[in-house]
């Protein structure tokens, strides 16, 4: 059987392509095949797998690339340099003064701050050494993990959060794994499940109560507390500072969309389709996007909104600041760590395809499609 040409924009196509590779033109079209001159009582509707037809890439990477380990390298390296990138941008402690953070070793733990220079040489190890796919991917992943886990520590370098909330990270984090799957394979269980697991662990996370929970909000939206709240949940300490004032008022909803995005997600990405386009993947791609990206964009966003503030001076900790000073550290700070939260992120998310690939086994919704036969689509001989 021959390629033969698309009758809407000419152009040439394999044998048994059921769309045109260039326009799109569906080549089981009644219309098409009068114009194409096919015996449409002779040709038979393919088969094709409910929800096999839907993105195939997710952020620039394929499945089969993130399951035989090319993309792995890619992301490694990406990772890499932004991390040294930002082990190389100085740190300030007190909004005045600034070091490398070598040199500042008295001012936060120790492993948070050189744990980027770990994770860089973990990351180039999984892209180079010797070891099998799946192991590159869970080194990496690894990896991801425990740097999501010392941001906060670094978070009053630079004005951010600083309370650890590891339930809610971990429910991100499996929530962002779930949907990846969900976006390769719409048929996925495994999925749904991590999906649903990521949700209860978010929803859990937001109401239990915590110590000194005004640190875990950015300090310019501290200043709406009006004192200290002592032990309370992260629901409570953002319902406080909710909407307080118009300059911030995306930064407090955008502190809620864990509760809200993945229990929503799991929603929409329950049913399983029934024809063959993934009709819910408009939806669930850009959430998936946001979910996986969720720290380095929160970061930009408390970053976005310290331009718009026009204070004079402020007290932080006890200490009279110029609100230039504070914002010059504050601004450079979150872009330190949005980077350092940009890498980590790619590493604890993406790389799991490959898990899972290894221990679940490389099967997709196209898999349980029956074979068609050669005049299944129309072509010319």
């Amino acid at each position: 059987m021959s390629w033969f040409a698309c009758p809407v924009c000419s152009t040439n196509n394999q044998p048994k392509s059921i769309r045109c590779s260039s326009c799109g033109a569906d080549f089981t079209d009644p219309d098409l095949m009068a114009m194409m001159g096919q015996d449409m009582s002779a040709v038979v509707a393919p088969d094709i797998a409910a929800g096999s037809l839907s993105h195939s890439r997710f952020l620039g990477f394929s499945r089969d690339a993130l399951e035989d380990g090319n993309a792995i390298r890619k992301i490694a390296i990406i990772g890499t340099i932004l991390l040294l990138g930002a082990f190389f941008i100085p740190v300030s402690s007190d909004y005045r003064d600034s070091l490398f953070a070598w040199k500042a070793l008295d001012h936060a733990p120790t492993i948070a701050l050189m744990f980027p220079v770990l994770a860089a040489i973990m990351a180039l190890a999984a892209a180079f050494a010797p070891l099998e796919n799946w192991q590159r991917s869970i080194v990496l992943v690894l990896a991801g993990m425990v740097g999501i886990g010392t941001l906060p520590f670094l978070g009053h370098l630079s004005g951010s959060p600083e309370k650890f909330m590891p339930l809610i990270s971990l429910g991100m984090v499996v929530g962002a794994w779930g949907l990846i799957q969900r976006c390769f394979d719409s048929q996925s269980d495994v999925a749904r499940k991590l999906l649903i697991a990521g949700a209860v662990l978010s929803i859990l996370g937001f109401f239990i109560p915590m110590a000194a929970s005004d640190s875990a909000i950015p300090v310019e939206l501290r200043f709406y507390l009006h004192g200290e709240l002592g032990k309370a949940s992260p629901f409570t300490i953002y319902k406080t500072v909710f909407n307080k004032d118009p300059l911030v008022f995306f930064s407090t909803v955008y502190l809620f969309l864990p509760l809200l995005l993945l229990p929503l997600a799991a929603a929409l990405a329950w049913p399983k389709p029934k024809e063959a386009w993934d009709k819910m993947a408009i939806f669930i791609t850009p959430m998936a996007w946001l979910v996986v990206l969720y720290l380095p964009v929160g970061l930009a966003l408390f970053a976005f909104n310290l331009l718009g503030d026009q204070a004079t001076n402020v007290i932080i900790d006890g200490h009279y600041l110029r609100w230039e000073d504070f914002t010059s550290a504050a601004l450079k700070g979150r872009f330190r760590l949005m980077l350092l939260a940009s890498a980590f992120s790619l590493f604890a998310t993406l790389p799991i395809v490959g898990v899972m690939a290894h221990f679940l086994g490389k099967k997709t919704a196209g898999d349980t499609a029956p074979a068609s036969t050669d005049d299944a689509t129309p072509s010319e001989d």
